[in-house]
């Protein structure tokens, strides 16, 4: 098992992996692209909310070339959305 280090100041997110494949929807396989990374929880405190540490994510991607730039766990990245959330950039953030 590979050891990752993740910078405990960085406030963006780490690539931790990626999957993709099929599922059926409606009798039909459609594909999907997924990201996983780690981020900070957010510190904003409120009477209903209060995060502190790490959040470990799962970011949708709108197809395959946005995972085919050979990221390695540990990567600080940044991530472009569309309207719909969808991760359609990442680039690293060095």
């Amino acid at each position: 098992m590979d050891i990752i280090k993740i910078d405990p100041n960085y406030e963006g997110y780490t690539y931790m992996g990626e999957a993709h494949g099929n599922f059926k929807q409606n009798g039909q396989k459609r594909p999907y692209h997924n990201l996983y990374v780690v981020s900070r929880c957010s510190s904003f405190k409120s009477d209903d909310y209060e995060g502190t540490g790490w959040k470990a994510e799962k970011k949708s991607c709108i197809n395959a070339d946005v995972l085919a730039q050979g990221f390695v766990p540990g990567d600080k990245i940044k991530l472009f959305f569309d309207d719909r959330k969808r991760v359609t950039m990442v680039a690293l953030d060095e």
